[in-house]
């Protein structure tokens, strides 16, 4: 039995039965809870040291400032490293941004839009930019795990729905920004949670009778946008709870929608969360014991426990007696703690969980409230204007007065201890007192309107009208009758409304003739409304639900994805990069073959067009080794028809090819590009700025890391004599390789280069190719000192296949690559003269031209510049980690 400092709630639990200290610290692992207290607190303490709790969410109960949360994770950190934790906790926030911002409240973090808002943006760029932004916030401060994004798919029937906390009612919408906001997350380093798998829409539906109808619209909406997060790669999921009040009779619902639909059908095998406050047995019984065990075996691998201590001991001591009793297994312990070890594997280390760095806040706030400005400017909607009322300040003079109309709302966050709540509305009323000297801003609330109100409005020559969430219940659709009554008051005067949250408010009442929407009361969304009611800036967000009544025609977005074939599709391909990329780097049907042909260590994909069978797109994935059990993959090719981009296509190779490589045993890591054969070393950096954005959103992570191609004419070019003299008078001679020393130049690279990838093979075909005098030596007394390759278009050389690109400057340039110098002979010129030697080799079988690849930023301004080589190409070196 698992005795930690002499507990009493396990001994009296379950008196006869052993508990091993593993399995104790496993079931501590599949514990989520939560407590009060800026500070650690003894419960909390008490929950870490005796039940091995592995994973907390913090509250605004927790947080007072950025400081302050950072003291509270390490110390919280700490005591799990000192409890003998294997790994460090897993601390987590609902910070969806908008609407549910716990910690960035625009002075303690940035306060970033929500997922309404990015998603009238139609960048998803945005939302990658919005989620890594979040993720360093939450970082800095020792959170390490965000409960977000919301992958609800909206409606205008879901009153209790997500509304602005979903990216809109498009499924296919929901899953791109829903993946976009992942990636970032996952890309400033922090674990994401999507949720409400599947859906909160489904609460409308309350009969389990019609379970095939309900599964079959589930398939149409709601499993979209956690299919595709699924198929890039999910780190964990929070179930809905409409799993259990939707169907509170069929018991057997939750594990089938877990089992059967998650696991099976979409094929999620990552982490699975649940709340035991969701479950009716808790809910209406307060049963935790039956709650935590109707959880497990739905199929969660971690419950959520938001209560005080005594029931979240209870409900790890319900564990224990089910393992005591055999209605729960070790094995299925042991299989859910697993699945959340890999999590954090992947996301925690104690270096970083010990060492929050709080300092980093002020400076990314600088960084982010720029960012976040920039994403509310283009997400502000103008849903219509039919009396063309916009901007308002060319329907008024300065004496006369607008009226500010907005409803009493809870403030966007929690109000100090001590401090007197604020109106949400006085930045909006600000912000429009900034653009107009006569503003009356006047709050109203269900008591309707009061006889000062109705004074205002009729000195009033224009009115500004704010509803919030108006359709939610029937008591805030008060709102609704106050818009018209005021409307009819205000007769021909001017009359705005705006949305400041939920945009189905009066989306469906066309009298309301100039109609803005927020989607959020942010002060930076309200001043963002401001200014485009007055003129100063365009509103070009798009609303991201549809008008109700009218019919939306979406975008067809799925593509078959098929396996390129040689035989079928080589001289289509070859079409195809003419049209995307021939004008800079063509390439003809030999060369390409050249380069897509190699059996064993590439997959290619296709989209075709369903009716003409034409070539639409082509992802190009090879594999190449790093060492006897490692490989590295490549996409190095990801290209579609101009004239059908933007319609789903590239999305759709994306994911095919990352998860074929991402399945690929021995494969830890993706590249952006390719090492051999060598189309581009990264992504190219003149591409336009939708394509580099567009791969940034989908989790590459971009550094500033660069490599190059470099160019130079050597027709005329002699070597500077102080190169070479000074070495050969130490007795260094340069030399073609020749087969008797073909053995030791092997031994060389791999003693000194083995770990590159592809490298030592390049110099072993050499032999299979009759190729061995391609390499050209630095040789003396003390064997081999280093190495380069030599190669031209019409050589057997593999180099001369794996790199196009020198035939393509002209059939009479060569190139030279994988210039090793021995670890001993190193910083003494010698990668240098190696370089001098083989371009005379090339000018000595007659070529005119020498191209360099992939060299980096240092090797080309301390060596090769000076030599004459010029650039021909910029690469970001781009990387992700399975």
């Amino acid at each position: 039995m698992a005795m930690i400092n002499g507990d009493s709630h396990i001994r009296r639990s379950s008196p006869e039965f052993q508990l091993d200290e593993e399995t104790a610290r496993r079931v501590g692992q599949m514990i989520l809870i939560n407590f009060d207290g800026y500070t650690v607190t003894n419960e909390i303490r008490t929950m870490i040291e005796n039940y091995y709790v592995g994973n907390i969410v913090l509250s605004h109960k927790n947080i007072r400032d950025g400081p302050q949360v950072a003291v509270l994770t390490k110390e919280l950190q700490t005591i799990a490293q000192a409890a003998g934790y294997h790994f460090p906790l897993m601390i987590g926030i609902d910070q969806e941004n908008g609407m549910i911002s716990r910690f960035g409240d625009g002075i303690r973090a940035t306060h970033f839009p929500g997922a309404m808002s990015l998603g009238a943006t139609r960048a998803p760029n945005h939302a990658f930019e919005i989620g890594r932004a979040t993720a360093k916030e939450l970082a800095a401060v020792g959170i390490n795990w965000n409960f977000a994004p919301v992958l609800d798919v909206t409606s205008e029937q879901d009153g209790t729905g997500p509304s602005v906390r979903s990216f809109g009612d498009d499924p296919q919408n929901v899953g791109r920004f829903g993946q976009a906001f992942s990636d970032g997350l996952r890309a400033g380093g922090i674990a994401s949670c999507a949720k409400h798998f599947p859906g909160t829409s489904s609460k409308t539906r309350r009969d389990s009778i019609s379970m095939s109808r309900t599964m079959e619209e589930l398939e149409a909406s709601e499993l979209v946008p956690f299919r595709r997060a699924v198929s890039s790669g999910l780190d964990s999921v929070r179930l809905s709870s409409s799993l259990w009040t939707d169907h509170p009779h069929d018991q057997m619902y939750p594990k089938y929608m877990v089992h059967e639909v998650l696991r099976r059908q979409i094929g999620y095998e990552g982490v699975v969360l649940g709340s035991c406050t969701d479950i009716p047995s808790f809910r209406e019984k307060s049963n935790i014991a039956q709650a935590t065990l109707d959880a497990l075996k739905a199929g969660c691998d971690m419950i959520i426990v938001l209560h005080n201590m005594e029931t979240q001991s209870r409900a790890i001591e319900s564990i224990y007696d089910a393992l005591r009793r055999e209605e729960i297994l070790r094995s299925e312990i042991y299989r859910a703690s697993g699945r959340i070890s890999m999590l954090k594997e992947h996301y925690l280390n104690w270096k970083l969980a010990l060492s929050p760095n709080p300092q980093l806040l002020p400076s990314l706030m600088h960084d982010h409230q720029i960012l976040a400005r920039k994403v509310y400017e283009a997400a502000i909607t103008v849903v219509r204007d039919d009396q063309c009322l916009l901007p308002l300040n060319l329907k008024l003079v300065p004496t006369d007065t607008v009226l500010l109309l907005a409803p009493v709302v809870r403030p966007l966050h929690p109000t100090p201890l001590g401090e007197l709540p604020t109106d949400p509305f006085e930045p909006l009323g600000r912000a429009l007192a900034r653009r107009h000297p006569r503003i009356r801003h006047a709050p109203y609330t269900i008591q309707g309107l009061a006889p000062l109100h109705t004074s205002l409005i009729k000195r009033a020559a224009a009115v500004v009208f704010v509803t919030v969430n108006a359709l939610q219940t029937p008591q805030q659709s008060y709102q609704i009758r106050m818009a018209e009554t005021v409307k009819q008051m205000c007769g021909p005067k001017p009359f705005v409304a705006v949305a400041a949250c939920d945009p189905y408010d009066l989306l469906s009442i066309r009298s309301f003739g100039t109609y803005v929407c927020t989607y959020e009361y942010s002060q930076a969304a309200l001043e963002t409304a401001a200014a485009v009611i007055f003129g100063e800036r365009h509103a070009p967000g798009a609303l991201p639900v549809g008008t109700p009544g009218v019919p939306v025609r979406r975008q067809q977005k799925q593509w078959f994805v098929d396996v390129w074939e040689k035989r079928k599709d080589l001289y289509a391909s070859a079409d195809l990069w003419k049209d995307c990329l021939g004008r800079k780097w063509p390439l003809d049907a030999s060369t390409l073959s050249t380069l897509l042909d190699r059996p064993g260590y590439s997959k290619h994909f296709v989209v075709r067009n369903p009716v003409t069978d034409e070539l639409l797109g082509l992802a190009a994935t090879y594999t190449i080794m790093l060492g006897p059990n490692q490989l590295i993959g490549s996409l190095a090719l990801l290209i579609v028809r101009p004239t059908h981009r933007n319609l789903g296509i590239g999305l759709s190779l994306h994911d095919v090819a990352i998860r074929h490589l991402s399945s690929t045993p021995g494969i830890t890591s993706i590249q952006l590009g390719s090492i051999f054969p060598r189309l581009f070393p990264g992504l190219p950096v003149d591409i336009p700025a939708d394509d580099s954005s567009w791969f940034a959103h989908r989790g590459w992570r971009f550094e500033e890391k660069y490599v190059y191609d470099l160019f130079m004419d050597i027709d005329n070019w002699s070597p500077p004599e102080s190169i070479l003299r000074p070495l050969q008078a130490k007795g260094v001679v340069f030399s073609r390789c020749t087969p008797e020393q073909f053995e030791a130049l092997i031994e060389f690279e791999v003693k000194n280069f083995g770990s590159y990838p592809g490298w030592v093979e390049k110099y072993q075909t050499l032999k299979d190719t009759d190729d061995i005098a391609d390499a050209v030596l630095a040789t003396s007394q003390e064997g081999i000192l280093g190495a380069a390759l030599v190669f031209s278009p019409v050589s057997n050389n593999q180099m001369s296949k794996d790199i196009p690109w020198p035939k393509m400057l002209g059939e009479r340039n060569g190139g030279l690559a994988c210039v090793s110098v021995g670890r001993d002979f190193r910083g003494q010129g010698l990668g240098l003269a190696l370089i001098c030697a083989s371009i005379m080799e090339l000018k000595s079988r007659g070529l005119k031209g020498c191209f360099v690849d992939w060299v980096d930023w240092a090797e080309f301004e301390g060596t090769y510049r000076q030599l004459g080589f010029q650039q021909w190409g910029k690469y970001r070196e781009i990387w992700r980690r399975i």
